[in-house]
């Protein structure tokens, strides 16, 4: 069967008489007679096939597949092929093209909030961003320092059980980096992988851009969201064995990183493993610049949870124990003296004492590495 769009024929312009005299002049389609034009244009529509119900060998139709999700596009030998869009049953949506009932070539995905990743697909994975922004000169907010960040969250997984907060956590922290209090790091000093795109080959190549870019005075920061095993990351095309993300690999990237700070932030279970003119609205982000500039160096490991626990997520948060007292913390909760900046230990401090109670002592998070404890990590205004 070839499944094209096609247009209803035989639709007339006329005049209606009624019983009483009174004329009208309009549409007669095949379901009868009608004043609007808006009748016309939905007889003329396109028509699309149900590819649930009738096999789509090629051409346009539409398709729901189990999950509830919604494909309208092209077809070829059954599956979506071609252009075509996806709403999917969580409110995001796919819009490009298919190869063998997966996102293949151009396109771009939308999440709920708004975030639209763009470029190639391959086999249904985000693997290439379309373009890049242009590299900006040094931040403006402090003389010699920068902030660069790689982001992950991991929620849907291949082979493994769904996650239900890990991706909002890392958005959070996204947000949370792009405000005031966060530094306002600028657009192209940040890489967020989430989902589709959270794959070991883009983890690992966003991580050696970041550490390409960061010179001597400046700050890496990596965030990581998602299961872990022992001595590993667990990235959604992982099946526990391949494309895993080891431990091991980030530190020896990160030694050989030239910045003089260093953070690595996981909120996943056995995270503890790796341990194997300005407007007065940004006085607060000069302060933490220049104390940035001023604390020494070294390299940090927040984590979790020791090496043999869990990382656990609450439905009563709606986020991951960890990220949800990490996020308040650097959003000014963790400031314990008073000075309006947030400093590592402060954090630290926070979020260890507020987990262990929350989870009744089942999660301990870990601060570990040689790194100045001292280090800012936000402010507030």
């Amino acid at each position: 069967m070839r499944a094209f769009g096609k247009k209803v024929k035989n639709v007339k312009e006329g005049t209606y008489v009624g019983s009483d005299g009174q004329k009208a002049k309009g549409f007669w389609t095949s379901k009868g007679f009608s004043a609007q034009k808006e009748v016309l244009a939905a007889e003329e529509k396109e028509y699309l096939a149900d590819c649930n119900l009738v096999p789509c060998g090629s051409g346009k139709g539409r398709m729901v597949f189990e999950d509830g999700s919604v494909y309208t596009g092209f077809f070829l030998n059954g599956l979506p092929d071609g252009e075509g869009v996806c709403k999917y049953v969580n409110g995001e949506v796919y819009k490009g093209r298919w190869k063998n009932g997966r996102p293949a070539g151009r396109g771009e995905y939308v999440y709920t909030n708004g975030l639209v990743l763009s470029g190639e697909w391959e086999e249904g994975k985000y693997i290439e961003q379309k373009t890049q922004a242009a590299p900006v000169s040094k931040a403006s907010y402090a003389e010699g320092v920068n902030i660069y960040a790689l982001i992950v969250g991991a929620s849907r997984y291949d082979h493994f059980e769904s996650l239900k907060y890990t991706d909002d956590d890392a958005y959070r922290v996204y947000a949370f980096l792009k405000s005031p209090e966060g530094g306002a790091v600028p657009e192209d000093h940040i890489r967020i992988l989430i989902d589709e795109s959270a794959i070991a080959t883009n983890i690992y190549k966003s991580l050696d851009d970041i550490i390409a870019m960061a010179g001597p005075e400046d700050e890496v920061l990596v965030y990581l969201a998602g299961h872990g095993l022992q001595g590993c990351f667990v990235p959604t095309d992982s099946d526990g064995y391949r494309n895993r993300v080891e431990y091991e690999d980030i530190k020896n990237r990160l030694s050989v990183c030239q910045a003089r700070q260093k953070l690595v932030i996981a909120d996943a279970c056995y995270a503890g493993s790796l341990l194997a003119a300005k407007s007065p609205m940004f006085e607060s982000v000069d302060l933490f610049y220049k104390k940035l500039s001023a604390s020494g160096g070294g390299t940090a490991f927040l984590l979790s949870s020791k090496s043999e626990e869990y990382s656990l997520e609450s439905l009563g948060l709606r986020q991951g124990i960890f990220s949800h007292y990490l996020i308040e913390g650097l959003k000014g909760e963790g400031d314990t003296n008073k000075d309006k900046i947030i400093t590592l230990d402060e954090l630290y401090t926070y979020v260890y004492g507020n987990v262990r109670e929350y989870s009744g002592n089942l999660q301990t998070p870990v601060l570990a590495g040689d790194m100045d404890r001292a280090m800012p990590l936000a402010s507030i205004r």
